[in-house]
């Protein structure tokens, strides 16, 4: 065993060894860093601002959207939130005023599966952005098993879509939800692919700006600024 030296301590006037003083140093030099640790998260944040939890449901205005590669990979990867603004400024399509959300549910469950909310997300977004829009969301099953059950399943699932727009902002006037089980298929339910679509989400436009959509897109508005000046 070495020796140790003994040292007096001016602040208890107790005498100790070198060895106990080296420890409570090197203690103290230990938690020094973890100190500076412990800040360096704090700084950044004041440095970096924190972030906005609303940020991702935000978009860049039109005038900076190129018609490029970049905007047809984001339609190609996006089609529900596409063909709905493109709706709303006038284009028309073929399934009309209806548009499915892509979302994905466990069996017989009512909260779909997160991962697969895009078209979720994309409806909050327009939302925002065409504040007269008016919607009903519409709750779809196949016809497996008892049809009040289907109906009852049907209704959660578009009110499940209804609350998370309420709370994310949305007024509640702007959106009604309803379940319409079985009764309304599209698809054959004797095959499992005919019974796959029949399980749906449906959005359907109620009213825009309280009159009929006539807003057109800059080409048709162009063409139409024409014609009326030609027949002038």
């Amino acid at each position: 065993m070495h020796s140790a030296e003994l040292v007096y301590n001016e602040l208890n006037a107790n005498p100790t060894t070198a060895l106990t003083e080296a420890t409570r140093y090197m203690s103290t030099v230990r938690r020094k860093p973890v100190l500076v640790r412990a800040l360096l998260p704090i700084a950044a944040l004041l440095l970096a601002g924190c972030p906005d939890p609303m940020k991702k449901y935000s978009l860049d205005p039109r005038a900076l959207v190129a018609n490029g590669l970049d905007e047809q990979s984001a339609r190609a990867a996006a089609p529900f939130g596409d063909e709905l603004v493109r709706y709303l400024l006038g284009k028309s399509r073929s399934g009309g005023d209806e548009f499915i959300l892509r979302v994905d549910f466990e069996p017989g469950g009512f909260a779909p599966v997160m991962d697969t909310i895009g078209d979720v997300e994309a409806l909050l977004i327009v939302m925002r952005d065409f504040p007269s829009l008016e919607i009903t969301i519409e709750g779809h099953t196949d016809n497996a098993g008892d049809a009040q059950k289907n109906q009852k399943l049907s209704q959660w699932r578009a009110n499940w879509v209804k609350q998370f727009l309420l709370e994310r902002g949305i007024e509640d006037n702007r959106i009604a939800a309803e379940g319409l089980g079985d009764s309304v298929p599209i698809a054959d339910n004797a095959t499992e692919r005919g019974r796959e679509k029949n399980r749906r989400l449906v959005v359907r436009i109620v009213n825009y700006a309280g009159k009929p959509i006539n807003v057109h897109l800059k080409r048709q508005r162009e063409k139409l600024s024409e014609g009326r000046s030609t027949a002038q």
